[in-house]
């Protein structure tokens, strides 16, 4: 932070960043996250009131400038929206699959791409990317100081209730909200001009911060849904079909009419859509446009996406992995990216048809089909997403053995979350650590974990243990972590949801009254729960491992886990797996020439690992207008 800053950026990079994590966009207080918590059904009235103080009128004119009025009257008569939207929802691989559209568009269609991602995982930059790269600390300072300012010009309007029966509208937007504003700010008024802006949504989408644009004749609009899973059931809903219609919200049109306090919710969808089978049947010729959704997601999730389409004058094409199989390889790791890759394909293709039509002049495609195929080819294997299979290597070179060589780190990080995407994390972390292993004589494989205390650790837990990987276990927090007012414990309920397994009945309750016939099973799970959450993972990791044991799950060649850690920072945690390896020797134990460890459950514990590792991106080049 400069001594003197400049009008333009005001304080600067570093006091933007230390403002979005204070109590002015961060709801510090039980009181403040509900408060917060109450406006969700009202984020896009919200967003919209926002957007126009800081003078962008998204979905007014014909897309060349952003509300000429309202621009002009907050001094942003440059501004301009880009002419190509793709949003993006579902609960895995919106990330990897925007990732995807980015470096199909950039790569193979000449595009000026802005990206928008949720979280970040070493810098807060990392949300806003131009082309693939981070913004700089110079625009990402420069363009929060403009849009507070701007926003701080409407302080006295705060002190009025709105119409929507709630408390006065927040001068300052949330966390979320305060960045989702500055991407867009930034996408339509950076130099070079952007050409599409590609958006990930936050949580659901019918209510997220992200679900501004409505589709125009002047303007492409294009959305997808990547796989649909159990994730944020305490806002989303607790049944997969719950969670579509939340995520189908994107399909909108009217959104500001259609999707508010009173919009009648999940309820209202079931009896006018699934309740009445012929509901949709005669709709055929009302479908103008069409939303696209992976094929991985499950035969319910799908009827609620393809009657939500529908109500919105939309067909839905299921993209399966088939429609890959021509391409020789993508840059992501892990057999689950063919069905992202897919799916970003199609969505590329619908968007570059029609914009091609109305922006011929700017369209930088390949001229034959061949020559697409082959840039298609290259941008799939180049793309690449941070904390996703991703495998940073380091060498500890205080930790030599015997003068045969230096000790190797690989750490294999995966911000794995739910079941399945745990499930893929697991199969690609065997294949990965046993193809390495091979040029070593030994390995020492170890898991660090961590996940969010409003998320049932036990499934994630019971598949990592009946992997039978890992030699040690460390629980550790991460450096930073959404505020929240939930307790730091297990749920009650949590220990008797069944685990997944081919026996349903299995529970973690169930394991608990096995392994301690006398005691009262309640009991003992009561006493899991811990002073800290990561004391408390653990102690569910040994009942897991206990049960594990006794019942013969996992191949029985791995010996048990050595050690259970929990409490620890990752930083510490890789400097103790490095210091507890290098002196094997002197402890009797057998000394690894190669540590490989998973680093999963979040993305916040993953981001964590790599700022450890010294793990960083460069910065984009291009500045605000």
């Amino acid at each position: 932070m400069t001594d003197d800053p400049s009008p333009a950026d005001e304080g600067g990079y570093d006091a933007a960043v230390a403002a979005l994590l204070s109590p002015l966009h961060q709801s510090a207080t039980p009181d403040a996250i509900r408060a917060a918590a109450a406006r969700r059904k009202n984020t896009l009235q919200d967003m919209h009131t926002y957007l126009q103080r800081v003078g962008l009128e998204l979905n007014d004119g014909d897309g060349s400038a952003a509300s000429t009025a309202t621009a002009a009257a907050n001094g942003d008569a440059n501004g301009r929206v880009p002419p190509l939207i793709i949003h993006v929802t579902g609960t895995k691989g919106k990330g990897s699959t925007l990732s995807l559209c980015e470096s199909i568009l950039r790569r193979a269609h000449g595009l000026n791409t802005g990206i928008f991602t949720s979280p970040h995982l070493v810098s807060t930059r990392e949300r806003i990317r131009i082309n693939g790269v981070p913004v700089s600390k110079k625009v990402f300072g420069e363009v929060y100081w403009r849009v507070r300012r701007k926003l701080e010009q409407f302080e006295d309007d705060g002190k009025v209730a709105d119409k929507s029966g709630l408390p006065p509208l927040p001068v300052l937007p949330g966390y979320f909200r305060t960045i989702a504003l500055m991407a867009l700010y930034t996408f339509c008024h950076y130099e070079p001009k952007i050409d599409a802006i590609l958006l990930e949504v936050g949580m659901g989408g019918r209510y997220d911060a992200t679900n501004v644009f409505e589709p125009t004749e002047a303007r492409t609009l294009v959305r997808g849904v990547t796989l649909i899973d159990y994730d944020h059931t305490r806002v989303l809903g607790s049944t997969l079909q719950q969670i579509a219609w939340e995520k189908a919200g994107i399909f909108a049109r009217n959104k500001l009419d259609n999707i508010c306090m009173d919009d009648g919710g999940f309820d209202k969808f079931v009896d006018k859509c699934i309740k009445d089978e012929s509901w949709d049947e005669d709709r055929g010729l009302e479908l103008k446009d069409t939303v696209f959704a992976s094929g991985s997601n499950t035969p319910e999730v799908l009827t609620v996406l393809r009657h939500v389409a529908n109500a919105n004058g939309c067909r839905l094409q299921i993209v399966r992995d088939s429609q890959v199989v021509s391409f020789r390889e993508v840059g992501l790791q892990g057999k689950h990216q063919r069905a992202n890759a897919a799916l970003a394909l199609a969505l590329c293709q619908h968007a570059m048809e029609r914009y091609r039509s109305s922006h011929p002049s700017t369209d930088a495609s390949p001229a034959s089909q061949e020559q697409l195929q082959d840039a298609l080819n290259s941008a799939l294997a180049k793309a690449f997403w941070p904390g996703r299979c991703h495998t940073v290597q380091f060498v500890s070179k205080d930790a030599v053995f015997d003068g045969q060589g230096e000790l190797s780190t690989n750490l294999r990080c995966d911000g794995a979350h739910t079941p399945i995407s745990i499930n893929a994390c697991i199969g690609w972390f065997r294949m990965v650590s046993t193809y390495s292993s091979s040029e070593y004589d030994s390995v020492h494989r170890v898991l660090v974990f961590n996940c969010s205390h409003e998320r049932n650790p036990i499934p994630l837990l019971y598949q990592l243990c009946c992997s039978n990987l890992f030699d040690s276990v460390y629980f550790c927090r991460a450096d930073f972590e959404r505020p929240s007012a939930v307790p730091k414990r297990l749920e009650d309920g949590w220990a008797r949801e069944p685990l997944g397994h081919s026996d349903t009945e299995l529970t973690l309750e169930g394991m608990c009254g096995e392994l301690a016939p006398t005691d009262d099973a309640k009991r003992v799970v009561s006493e899991l729960s811990a002073s800290t959450w990561q004391e408390t993972l653990a102690n569910v990791w040994l009942v897991l491992d206990a049960h594990r044991k006794k019942c013969g799950e996992g191949a029985p060649a791995q010996p048990a886990p050595a050690k259970v850690s929990a409490g620890y920072k990752v930083k510490h945690a890789l400097s103790t797996i490095q210091e507890d390896a290098a002196c094997a020797p002197a402890c009797g134990g057998k000394k690894p020439a190669l540590i490989e460890v998973c680093i999963t459950g979040s993305l916040y514990i993953v981001g964590s690992a790599l700022e450890a590792a010294g793990w960083e991106e460069g910065e984009a080049a291009g500045q605000l207008r």
